[in-house]
């Protein structure tokens, strides 16, 4: 028999990941009788891993593993063995099979001695110092092998950088249209700064209608009639939001002077309303005088409803408590292509639902799910579609009735009653829908809605073309989230936030394995959600930090890895927090936020807006409200010390 110093290394490796498996699990070991669903144990895992390893790096060098075939015609060794090792897969060699080892001992340290898990350690570091060796010693021979070049003088040195005079006269002028539109995001009045360089730049601008197309309440009056002018003929997005005002009485003399500068806005944008392309409008009292009349005033139908805003193709209505006089209903004659509705409206508004029709928002309305229903059914060809702080009134007068929205990729229910979601789920069918964000409304919104939860279903057939999925306050147990994951089959984009997660909740995310694989495991991998990558958890209490580990180390080990984990608002004091960070050797991009103890205002930001849900970046779909909610009442509601 060979001695151990003239056998390869590959050889005496093979031999020490076969000895290792046997001194984890010695060969006697019997495995307890277990369910065909049930997971082997960790410790199982990790020798049969190395024990796999082993079988499939076994080659003719080694003189136990030899045949008596004979003599190897493509033997490339002069004692006719031939050489396997050269066309190892890379998951069989040394640092891969040890690496995974080791991540998988760390991810549940307690069935190993210590002794076990250092000795992994350094075997290794010493196979990555190999790699490296082997690295620098092929670096070498290459630096060798390259001529050597005869010595020659520096080269000389660069020129000196010389920077001509610029000026914006050597720009296009088209150019300088664009650098002006991109400034006008941030700063309105960008153009009119611009104006004031030169008198060739002011006369540019000045002569640039689109330039002053934008037309916003806030503007002195002076100034509207202005961009009236100079705009020309080109179609128009026009802004009217006065700030919301709570009724005091302190405040009436301040909306008055709105209510009046607001009419003077509209009364100057009456002969120009066939260039309207955008207009948001917030307003409670749409009447005011008509130039030159004095028969009192005119209602807004003169304004809004005559059909004269024949460009019109983005329009945002929040009209308040303005009540209707008389039956005024918009004409069909709108090419409306982008809906925003807030508060309460009336069936007047239909003839706005439309084939042209491709984005609507809904929000702040207690409505009749008729209406809804119908509303909807009249716009089949809507791609996004947001409903927002709602309750449906009626549900059972649709119940078992279709919706086809062929054409929907995103559908956002923010901040809405149970009852509400079963209604419009139930109905819906949309088979290219791509994108779907929940927001439940909870108990702390002090909302009577006695739907359960748990019984909520989410579409009743699976969605396999839904790959982003947003869930906010979905305080279900496990089994209504064993079932979204079903129903969701191909994510790859999840984020799950206040929605009081524990491991349970999780447990579907982990790839499992049965009992044996090849000679010593006959099952198979099972998978949920195979096609996930990102992973966003946002405002949970409960200790999901391990489970999210385990989650990530079953996906990478199983050839589904995460591309990015992103983690907010977890208490850096949670145990296992630190040991988190561990992720980053498996997760390219591993994100984590504490909680911010700064936010203390409950409702909508400043400017009134709903916030975009998403599964990366910042904040979505009102957290801050449910987190500073959470606090406000957790002495009447729940506890979370």
């Amino acid at each position: 028999m060979a001695t151990a110093d003239s056998l390869p290394q590959h050889v005496l490796d093979t031999r020490y990941l076969l000895d290792l498996s046997e001194r984890i699990l010695p060969p006697e070991y019997q495995p307890p009788t277990r369910d065909e669903e049930e997971e082997e144990e960790t410790i199982e895992k990790v020798a049969y891993d190395l024990d796999d390893a082993a079988a499939n790096r076994f080659c003719d060098c080694d003189p136990d593993e030899r045949g008596e075939e004979g003599f190897d015609e493509d033997s490339d060794r002069a004692d006719g063995w031939f050489c396997s090792y050269r066309s190892i897969e890379d998951e069989y060699k040394m640092h891969v099979v040890l690496e995974r080892a080791q991540r998988d001992i760390e991810a549940d340290p307690g069935e190993f001695s210590n002794a076990i898990y250092e000795e992994v350690i350094e075997r290794c570091k010493l196979e990555h110092t190999k790699i490296l060796v082997a690295q620098e010693r092929k670096k070498y021979a290459n630096d060798q092998a390259q001529p050597s070049s005869p010595p020659s003088s520096p080269p000389p040195p660069p020129p000196p950088c010389v920077f001509t005079p610029f000026s914006f006269h050597h720009l296009p002028p088209e150019i300088l249209v664009e650098i002006a539109l991109l400034a006008q995001a941030s700063d309105p009045y960008a153009h009119i700064i611009l104006s004031h360089v030169d008198a060739s730049l002011r006369a540019l601008v000045n002569s640039t209608p689109l330039l002053w197309s934008r037309i916003d309440f806030l503007y002195p009056s002076h100034l509207v009639h202005r961009f009236l002018e100079r705009s020309a003929d080109v179609l128009l997005k026009v802004t009217a939001l006065p700030p919301l005002h709570n009724d005091h009485p302190v405040l009436e003399d301040v909306k008055k002077d709105e209510n009046k500068s607001l009419k003077e806005f509209l009364r100057a944008l009456r002969p120009h309303r066939h260039r309207i392309y955008s207009l948001r409008l917030r307003c409670d009292d749409l009447t005011f005088e008509l130039d030159g009349e004095n028969e009192g005033q005119t209602p807004a139908d003169d304004f809004l409803w005559d059909g004269s805003m024949v460009e019109l193709e983005l329009l945002d209505l929040e009209l308040g408590n303005w009540t209707w006089e008389g039956t005024k209903a918009f004409p069909s004659s709108y090419n409306i292509k982008e809906l925003h509705l807030h508060g309460s409206w009336t069936k007047e508004y239909l003839p706005l639902f439309s084939l042209n029709l491709k984005s609507l928002v809904i929000t702040d309305d207690r409505a009749p799910f008729s209406k809804i229903f119908d509303a909807l059914q009249a716009a089949p060809g809507l791609i996004s579609l947001t409903l927002s702080d709602m309750s449906l009134t009626g549900i059972g007068e649709k119940k078992g009735s279709i919706l086809n929205l062929d054409h929907l990729e995103s559908l956002s229910l923010i901040r809405i009653v149970g009852s509400a979601a079963d209604a419009l789920f139930s109905c819906i069918v949309a088979p290219n829908l791509t994108t779907l964000a929940l927001q439940l409304v909870s108990i702390l919104h002090l909302i009577d809605d006695l739907t359960d939860i748990n019984k909520l279903q989410l579409f009743p057939i699976p969605q396999p073309s839904v790959r982003h999925l947003d869930l906010t306050t979905c305080d279900g147990g496990p089994p209504f989230f064993d079932s979204i994951f079903r129903t969701f089959p191909c994510i790859t984009h999840l984020r799950i936030a206040s929605s009081n997660l524990s491991d349970k909740h999780l447990f579907p995310l982990v790839v499992g394995m049965s009992p044996r694989r090849r000679n010593r495991r006959n099952g198979i991998y099972e998978e949920a959600c195979s096609n996930l990558k990102h992973l966003t958890v946002d405002n949970e209490f409960n200790g999901v930090t391990e489970w999210i580990k385990l989650v990530a180390f079953s996906r990478h080990g199983s050839g589904i890895p995460l591309e990015s984990v992103t983690l907010r608002g977890i208490p850096a004091d949670e145990p296992g927090f630190k040991t988190f960070l561990r992720l980053e050797d498996i997760i390219p991009k591993l994100e984590i936020a504490e909680f911010d103890q700064g936010v203390d205002v409950y409702g909508e930001s400043e400017d009134g807006c709903v916030s975009e849900t998403s599964s990366e970046g910042d904040w979505a779909s009102g957290d801050e409200e449910i987190v500073t909610a959470y606090r406000k009442v957790r002495g009447a509601v729940y506890d979370f010390r």
